[in-house]
């Protein structure tokens, strides 16, 4: 009976004193990357900034000779002189919209339920087209890119805001390049 006792004890103690590690963990990346080419094709420049180019890449033309290229969301760091494709995006504080019935679109999208998930795919799918950020701005106060989707149609509900962390691309850029942030 006295062994049960102490080894409550440590263990109360022990998860006590892990808790302000648990909470002091850091939070899961904004993005998930992956090494990219120069991106040259079918891009859409979305943003840029002194640090920053953000570009959309699509399917292209079929008239093109060289073909269709595969589409994604592309970021480009000026010190590093490097690309990375951004594959998704966290939904951590993530504001997602869904088009409704009386909007007359040719297109439906629906990203409500990516809220269970902790990652959304870049770029976003609608029921026919694809979905790049229609406005993107850094905020200095949060350090962070505020990715905005469907803003233009100002209907409450419809629209898709995504952050990414300034700090989380400057340190993927250093993973890409083999360099500590």
């Amino acid at each position: 009976m006295v062994s049960q006792g102490i080894w409550r004890s440590c263990t109360v103690s022990a998860i006590v004193m892990l808790s302000p590690l648990a909470l002091a963990q850091a939070p899961r990346p904004s993005i998930i990357v992956q090494p990219a080419t120069t991106q040259q094709r079918n891009i859409l420049v979305l943003y840029y900034d002194e640090a920053f180019l953000f570009v959309g890449r699509h399917y292209g033309d079929g008239r093109d000779f060289a073909g269709p290229t595969e589409p994604g969301l592309f970021v480009h760091s000026k010190a590093r002189d490097r690309w990375l494709q951004i594959t998704a995006i966290s939904t951590e504080g993530a504001q997602l919209g869904k088009s409704s019935g009386d909007m007359v679109a040719s297109v439906g999208w629906d990203f409500t339920p990516f809220s269970q998930r902790p990652y959304i795919e870049q770029p976003l799918k609608t029921t026919g087209s694809l979905m790049f950020p229609d406005r993107i701005q850094y905020d200095s106060r949060s350090d962070r890119y505020e990715l905005r989707h469907a803003s233009t149609w100002r209907r409450p509900g419809a629209e898709t805001v995504l952050y990414i962390r300034r700090g989380d691309l400057v340190e993927a850029f250093a993973r890409a390049q083999g360099v500590r942030p």
